[in-house]
């Protein structure tokens, strides 16, 4: 059957004769533009406007060849006993190289994470555990002050219930290595939630509404919620079509839509794919914001076209809700926090070698730490516990790195109620200029580094 326009007409093809016009159909260069656009890259029924079609079909005609032939090489999201449509996406050529690209880049043993673990207590690098909450508190539809959460990090005492959920988080996530060693359950779910609101006033926090993914469809039940995440965490391996990457995206999507916990289910979320990141040896994931985290106005992908992909994938066409637009899309965007990373990083190092060459005392990583931040906040109060709690090491550790920086002339000590606090030394300013402008200048400083 073929359609132009608003005419039908009906053939009646002998069996040798519907084959020829299939593969004849098939090897139509037309079509096989369409199928190769939909294999590198998003492909959505509105962009169709801008192909030429096989004569005779027209856009629903051809929408509805391409994705049954897409869906016969689909991968199958869990199975929800009240959901009726098909929840399927396809590991197109885009998503496998994007997929592997990142599981490479963020193992253990690679130069990210080895990098990472050298300079992991930057104040510069900790921006990024800081602009993880920020964009999961947004998503909750929760404004918050930037400089608010940095103070928070680097050890001010909670003064709101607000300031207690940014101070829980914090705490949640020093700890997301040791609760790696867990196994994904409901109880692990709930004890996260449930220390994460640990005196915070729920009531003064706004009400979630998910945006459903069909009105015709009821939202799922929490159990069944916690069944499915947990079922899709327990293992890495179990479909090498759908890997490490794209299935912490997934469990992402059921705390970002649905409420798997009463509260702050975004924030759960994030702290679960830490978990989940360190626990699969995929380490760098856990130091980026969430894949759909836009606050920065980066050029990954306008807003009119999110919102495109959003309408496309929470649509059932006929075959079921296509996911394939969703995952794609957050892979582009972790990539590109991935980039991000990577330019803080090589700043750091260039930075610390600095640092080595011009400073004659013998210092170590932790301590270039401390005076890189210095040289870009040469105003900034430095104290020991947000040190001690960055590089995971015991207090005395941390205060030996802040005395021996005393002794050097390059910190002064000063007292805050019944704790030290350290600033830079003045002297230390001339040794910043011998850093040279190249240094220090904003202008070199990657983005997410130049409000640090």
């Amino acid at each position: 059957m073929a359609t132009q326009g608003k005419k039908t007409k009906t053939v009646t093809l002998s069996r040798d004769d519907f084959v020829e016009a299939t593969v004849e159909f098939m090897s139509h260069p037309c079509f096989l533009q369409l199928r190769s656009a939909a294999d590198v890259g998003i492909l959505l029924f509105e962009d169709l406007d801008h192909f030429d079609l096989p004569e005779g079909y027209s856009k629903n005609d051809i929408w509805r060849i391409l994705t049954a032939i897409r869906k016969q090489a689909a991968v199958f999201i869990p199975e929800d006993p009240e959901r009726k449509a098909d929840m399927w996406m396809i590991t197109t050529s885009a998503l496998s190289f994007d997929s592997e690209m990142m599981e490479v880049r963020m193992k253990g043993n690679s130069s990210l994470a080895r990098s990472l673990r050298e300079i992991q207590g930057s104040a510069f690098i900790t921006r990024f555990i800081e602009n993880t909450l920020i964009g999961g508190l947004s998503a909750e539809d929760i404004v918050v002050d930037e400089e608010r959460v940095h103070e928070l990090y680097v050890g001010e005492a909670p003064a709101s219930s607000l300031d207690r959920l940014v101070a829980n988080y914090f705490s949640l996530s020093s700890r997301c290595d040791l609760l790696a060693h867990r196994e994904i359950t409901h109880g692990l779910i709930e004890n996260l939630y449930y220390d994460l609101i640990e005196g915070v006033d729920l009531s003064s926090l706004p009400e979630r509404h998910p945006v459903p993914l069909d009105p015709h469809l009821p939202p799922p039940e929490s159990q069944v919620l916690m069944d499915l995440v947990c079922q899709r965490a327990r293992s890495a391996d179990d479909d090498m079509r759908f890997g490490p990457v794209l299935r912490i995206v997934n469990i992402m999507w059921f705390f970002r839509y649905f409420n798997v916990v009463p509260h702050l289910n975004v924030l759960v979320g994030l702290l679960l794919r830490n978990i989940i990141a360190i626990k699969w040896d995929l380490p760098v994931m856990a130091w980026l914001p969430d894949g759909l985290d836009v606050r920065e106005g980066d050029d990954v992908v306008d807003a009119a076209r999110q919102e495109a992909v959003f309408a496309h994938w929470s649509t059932d066409f006929g075959f079921g809700f296509d996911f394939t637009p969703y995952f794609e899309l957050n892979l582009k965007r972790y990539l590109f926090q991935l980039e991000k990373l990577n330019g803080a990083l090589s700043y750091l190092e260039r930075l610390n070698e600095q640092i080595e060459r011009i400073f004659e005392s013998d210092i170590n990583h932790r301590q270039m730490s401390i005076l890189s931040s210095l040289i870009r906040e040469p105003g900034a109060v430095m104290r020991i516990a947000p040190h001690q709690r960055a590089f995971r090491i015991a207090y005395g550790t941390a205060r030996a790195d802040f005395l021996s920086l005393e002794r050097e002339g390059y910190l002064v000590r000063e007292q805050e109620g019944r704790a030290f606090v350290f600033r830079a030394h003045p002297d230390l300013r001339d040794k910043i200029e011998q850093l040279g402008e190249a240094a220090v200048d904003s202008a070199e400083l990657p983005s997410v580094l130049a409000s640090a």
